[in-house]
């Protein structure tokens, strides 16, 4: 029962995975109509969280679950509500530059940015995860993964494509 439990951990994360790179996609169309990086990031969180508030509502009603105390939300770190925030900013990120390389590329980076933070994070046993330390074997997967992102972006072409305007996305399926 174990293994199954964990094949589904896994394919939950291979699915959210793959639906990082269908955000990419969503956020550089949105920007091609939108133009303004801060207002695509504004209507990006403002779609999640009235679709959030949906599911924390139907949630409420198929599988109840107790709510925090007062006390537990007073002893929360003060840092711990800023992950949203932090998110924005890769959002923004995928808004503002992901055009330029492309969407593999763009996350092959962001791969790599995020294996190297987690290492840290893990050896360190920071912000509420059990201590994981650096072994020969992780700093190999992350180099592994940033050989792989050096293939990725020299396959890329050397001048950036030119950006789409609204009237030049007409062709972009919808």
């Amino acid at each position: 029962m174990a293994f199954i439990g964990l094949g589904l951990v896994f394919l939950f994360i291979l699915v959210s995975g793959g639906l990082r790179s269908v955000e990419v996609g969503f956020q550089n169309t949105q920007k091609i109509y939108v133009q303004n990086v801060w207002l695509c990031a504004v209507f990006s969180y403002a779609v999640a969280l009235a679709g959030f508030s949906i599911f924390l509502a139907v949630s409420r009603v198929v599988a109840p679950s107790a709510w925090p105390s007062l006390d537990d939300v007073r002893d929360m770190p003060w840092w711990a509500p800023f992950g949203g925030l932090i998110g924005g900013v890769a959002v923004v990120g995928m808004i503002a530059v992901a055009k330029y390389v492309g969407v593999a590329t763009f996350n092959a980076v962001v791969i790599v940015s995020e294996m190297v933070v987690a290492l840290g994070m893990d050896h360190f046993g920071l912000m509420g995860f059990h201590t994981r330390e650096i072994t020969p074997a992780r700093l190999v997967a992350v180099g592994l993964i940033t050989v792989a992102v050096y293939l990725m972006a020299s396959d890329s072409p050397e001048q950036p494509p030119a950006l789409l305007t609204a009237a030049d996305a007409e062709g972009v399926s919808r």
